[in-house]
């Protein structure tokens, strides 16, 4: 599917540049995903808490991002989802056609400052006290994230996402800024693991 698609693109393009003048216009097209687990090779997804290294005060990140990837893992799967506390559970209870998602995550914060760019002096560089200041806090999620049979505990996949958000209001909560990058992580995720489409933006070139 993706190489009749890379065809379609091309012929597309070809025939933008032989029509003379052109301009360039964004297409959005779904584009299947690539999976390492091939379709109908387990029937059951299993996800357990992930670790902590360093844990926010008030918010079991760990769980909560397990507890959102299972959720989201079961609208788009046709076979079974389960949530365990641990990977060692998964791995010691179930056959060889499940997978057990698992791994590390880590929640951290700072605070960031730049210059305004929109109130810059105008007489000359020397003024730099003049110029605005913005403060925004940042809230980084790193996920090392590992996909394994449970049928002799060999790790099939794994990856390390890293995932940031600016934002201005630097009271916003920690649970907030958690579930904005879990989203982004189950992003990425869903097409490696169950091969769902992906939107991509492609530059076409018409008359």
């Amino acid at each position: 599917m993706r190489t009749a698609a890379a065809v379609a693109l091309s012929l597309a393009l070809a025939a933008g540049l032989a029509c003379g003048p052109a301009r360039f216009v964004d297409v959005r097209v779904d584009m299947p995903g690539v999976s390492p687990f091939p379709a109908g090779s387990f029937d059951e997804v299993a996800v357990a808490d992930f670790r902590e290294e360093a844990p926010v005060d008030g918010l079991a990140a760990g769980r909560a991002l397990a507890d959102y990837l299972a959720r989201e893992i079961d609208l788009a799967f046709k076979g079974t989802v389960t949530r365990v506390a641990a990977p060692e559970e998964a791995l010691a209870a179930r056959g060889g056609r499940v997978l057990v998602v698992s791994g590390e995550v880590r929640l951290a914060t700072e605070v960031r400052k730049a210059l305004d760019k929109r109130d810059l002096p105008v007489d000359g560089p020397f003024k730099a006290a003049e110029r605005g200041v913005l403060e925004r806090r940042r809230w980084t999620m790193t996920v090392d994230l590992a996909i394994r049979s449970a049928a002799d505990g060999t790790t099939l996949y794994r990856r390390e996402y890293r995932e940031d958000r600016d934002y201005t209001d630097l009271e916003k909560p920690a649970d907030f800024a958690l579930s904005e990058l879990s989203a982004r992580v189950r992003a990425r995720l869903l097409p490696v693991l169950l091969g769902t489409t992906t939107i991509e933006t492609r530059t076409l070139i018409a008359r």
